[in-house]
């Protein structure tokens, strides 16, 4: 007996326990089947391929998983049920020969970018099995002969039924960082139907490499399946723009060597009083949260800001930018600035980190919050947003990551750097707001105003500061100000209090 055989059976144990209303899991039914060779769970299986491959079927290794049943699950079944449910020599059968198609490809998950190759597929399939059903998600809604997945599917519980061998198209699957987590569920669910039910699966890719795919499959497949699984060993291929299932031997290749090109950027974007502020601040800490906000209303929120931090940061290690989601106009993607164009452009933070990426350009919209705490400890996490003030775009980034986890973010923060354009007469003033924390002090870990005040206590660079002696000299005027921050929360306080300094000195 080998590996294969093995998962096979578990499934078919799954499906018994199912129908004595015992729902179990992929990894359970694993670790349960490896009573057959004695063994205790499936990472032992897994050491121990010997024991397996000395290992039979027969009426001493069903009556271990007979008590391994009525152990766990009160469940009481004679050996001979069992041999009868678990017949080795059908079962070895049917992994070997699949039902529909026996002499087309193997069995397996097979990958692609291109619909063209997904409706070549299935006209082969038909011709070839004289118009066997495929079972089809969104990719293959356009073919006659298909029956749509719904809702549950490739977790519907009718494709247990469905004959081995039968072709399953499933996706689109968009690797973006909005969707990379449903897409790692969906491709490990192909896999485990490849692996247990024998079936042929088609996935239809999107992604901004698809140069490669085999290998952002295989890695996010290996990221979400358990210690000790092999699900990932279902992974066999591309389909051909003519339809066929091809074998890629090995799937996943070894990738390049990330991009350590000089980059073409300059600090021009930020304020000069910032920059050596922020050298400072970056030749000591590698890692963590960079911010920028800008009052300026654009498509990439402080792209420029963005921008001029690849100047600041080369010795942070390789930059790459990262796919947020999947949008009906996919030319905007590539509306910034000609620095971040030249970047890779990848799916994920994680498959960033994964190809050796240390400074990672992403939008916190579409991130999840743990995925942020847990690379800006490994990874300097640049990303811009709107607004001039400090503590507004603090406050914008928790709206994402959860105000309750403010005292971790302001822990990772390296700076928050805002900058408000104002338009004058005389033409467009900058002032700008730079919050560099304390890496000595202690970081408020209570009251939500309280984190706010320690940004505001921490600013090297304060606009209010910088605002004031221009309004005294009428290079900006208070219509300027409120028509740019009519919606700061500061703004009237500082007015106010303006106003108060000037009634003062002339009296």
């Amino acid at each position: 007996m080998d590996t294969q055989q093995l998962q096979l059976l578990a499934g078919h144990i799954r499906d018994l326990l199912q129908q004595s209303n015992k729902p179990l899991g992929h990894n359970q039914s694993l670790d349960l089947i490896a009573a057959i060779p004695g063994l205790r769970n499936w990472p032992e299986v897994r050491a121990f391929p010997d024991r397996v491959a000395a290992c039979k079927l027969n009426e001493s290794s069903a009556g271990r998983l007979a008590f391994r049943l009525q152990k766990k699950f009160g469940l009481n079944l004679s050996t001979s049920e069992i041999l009868d449910a678990l017949s080795e020599t059908s079962l070895y059968e049917q992994m070997q020969v699949p039902e529909v198609w026996p002499s087309g490809p193997e069995p397996g998950v097979y990958v692609t970018t291109s619909e063209t190759a997904i409706a070549a597929l299935l006209e082969r399939y038909e011709d070839a099995t004289d118009g066997a059903v495929a079972y089809t998600e969104q990719a293959g809604k356009h073919w006659d002969g298909g029956i749509d997945l719904g809702e549950s599917g490739l977790w519907s519980s009718g494709l247990n039924r469905v004959p081995s061998g039968t072709l399953l198209v499933v996706g689109p699957l968009n690797l973006n960082q909005q969707d990379w987590q449903d897409s790692a569920d969906r491709l490990e669910m192909a896999c485990l139907r490849a692996q247990n039910s024998g079936h042929r699966v088609a996935a239809l890719i999107r992604s901004p490499t698809p140069e490669s795919i085999c290998e952002d499959v295989h890695f996010i497949v290996r990221s979400v399946q358990a210690e000790g699984d092999d699900c990932d060993s279902a992974l066999l291929g591309q389909v051909t723009e003519d339809g066929n299932l091809e074998r890629r031997v090995p799937f996943m290749r070894s990738r390049p060597r990330p991009i350590t090109a000089p980059t073409v950027a300059t600090v021009d974007a930020i304020p000069p009083a910032a920059v050596p502020i922020l050298r400072t601040r970056l030749a000591r800490r590698k890692t963590g949260l960079l911010l920028f906000g800008s009052s300026t209303i654009e498509e990439h929120w402080a792209a420029d800001l963005v921008t001029a931090s690849l100047a600041l940061t080369e010795d942070a290690g390789p930059a790459a930018r990262i796919m947020p989601r999947s949008r009906r106009t996919p030319e905007k993607d590539w509306q910034v600035p000609e620095p971040i164009k030249q970047l890779p452009f990848l799916p994920s933070i994680q498959s960033a980190y994964d190809q050796g990426y240390r400074r990672i350009i992403f939008h916190p919209v579409y991130t999840k919050h743990e995925l942020i705490q847990e690379y800006a400890d490994k990874t300097l996490l640049i990303a811009g947003g709107y607004g001039g003030e400090t503590e507004e775009i603090f406050i914008d980034l928790l709206r994402f990551v959860g105000f309750h986890n403010r005292s971790g973010v302001l822990a990772q923060t390296v700076a928050i750097l805002g900058v408000t354009s104002i338009e004058t007469s005389k033409g467009v003033i900058s002032v700008s707001d730079l919050f560099v924390p304390d890496d000595d002090g202690e970081i408020p870990a209570s009251a939500f105003e309280d984190a706010l005040k320690y940004i505001a206590n921490h600013r090297i660079l304060r606009w209010q500061d910088q605002l004031g002696p221009l309004l005294n000299s009428g290079e900006v005027t208070v219509d300027d100000i409120r028509s740019v921050l009519r919606r700061d929360r500061e703004i009237s306080e500082f007015l106010s209090a303006h106003k108060a300094t000037l009634t003062d000195a002339l009296s």
